[in-house]
């Protein structure tokens, strides 16, 4: 098969388009023809040697894919040779290839319809924002929202997904006009330029008296601001450091104003495979009622590896970029 590969950390040189073995299913895993592969931060992380851990070499980049299931291994019950699946890899790696071995335990089928570039969009991110919203920020009917780099993967999916699950007013930050303009299009009601100084009193006004949630993956200046944005009894949940730049935080200044300040990570949800499927089960059934549209920014070719990552990190992306055989 082909596959995108580097045998050495880091930039997108590193990248090769090449042949490599063949994978063949072992016990609980699913042999994929990959239609689509997502791009995430965690493939250029993985690639400079930043995530969390060690990066093995040789690596084959791509956190998530969608596909034909062509092969299974022993034990393989719920899914069959034949089915669309998508899901993502625990070891965040097998998406950059023509075919990849994918526990049956984190696929779940696509519905009838929905195209493979289509479905890739949904397990990260989706489940990122499905996570954030529910799981750790316990959005309530009502409450407001403040979403940072709002016209991103996630935070696209941030607000459409708080507008379906109740919230009330939407407060949107992030850089230029047109993503301010794409943010207030996704439903957003109030959209923010965090370059202005006085944003943070923006964002409160436009909350009431302070936002209820504050969702943030920037960092550095921009945390701060959300805190300064928070409602008493206000959440605020970090799930990105684009900045570079981490804050920290001493608990007793979160007293008074009985705020809380929480992190999350994908991987501590894909850990528990039954949730993680019931999760991606409701997004992908919100998807074919048309309650929510994957966007897809931009798709590659799976020999051009190198360009897809430099627009990932140019971050003009707005919605998923997906690399495709």
């Amino acid at each position: 098969m082909k596959a995108v590969r580097f045998h050495q950390l880091g930039g997108p040189e590193v990248l090769r388009y090449e042949d490599a073995p063949d994978p063949v299913p072992g016990p609980g895993q699913l042999l994929l023809r990959v239609e689509a592969g997502g791009l995430n931060f965690s493939d250029i992380a993985k690639r400079t040697g930043r995530y969390l851990e060690p990066t093995p070499l040789p690596f084959t980049p791509g956190s998530e894919a969608a596909g034909v299931v062509l092969a299974v291994g022993e034990g393989v019950e719920r899914l069959t040779v034949g089915d669309r699946v998508a899901g993502i890899f625990p070891d965040r790696s097998g998406g950059y290839a023509e075919l990849a071995l994918m526990p049956e335990a984190q696929a779940v089928r696509i519905p009838p319809g929905l195209s493979a570039i289509e479905a890739v969009a949904v397990p990260n991110q989706g489940a990122t924002a499905m996570s954030l919203l529910t799981l750790m920020a316990g959005l309530l009917p009502g409450q407001s929202v403040l979403v940072s780099a709002a016209a991103g993967g996630v935070g696209g999916w941030l607000i459409t997904l708080a507008r379906a699950l109740g919230a009330g007013r939407i407060v949107a930050l992030t850089s230029t006009p047109a993503k301010r303009a794409e943010a207030l299009r996704l439903g957003a009601d109030v959209a923010l330029d965090p370059a202005v100084a006085d944003w943070p009193e923006a964002a409160r006004a436009a909350g009431g008296g302070g936002v209820d949630i504050f969702l943030d993956s920037v960092g550095g200046e921009v945390f701060r601001g959300g805190l300064r944005a928070l409602a008493p009894f206000g959440r605020a949940v970090v799930y990105g450091l684009a900045s570079g730049e981490r804050v920290d935080i001493a608990p007793v200044t979160l007293m008074r104003p009985c705020q809380m300040v929480g992190g999350f990570h994908l991987d501590t949800v894909m850990a528990d495979p039954p949730r993680m499927r019931a999760m991606l089960d409701d997004l992908f059934a919100r998807v074919a009622r048309g309650e929510i549209r994957p966007r897809i920014d931009r798709v590659f070719a799976l020999s051009e590896p190198a360009a897809a990552q430099i627009h990932l990190a140019s971050r003009q992306a707005m919605g998923k970029i997906v690399i495709a055989p």
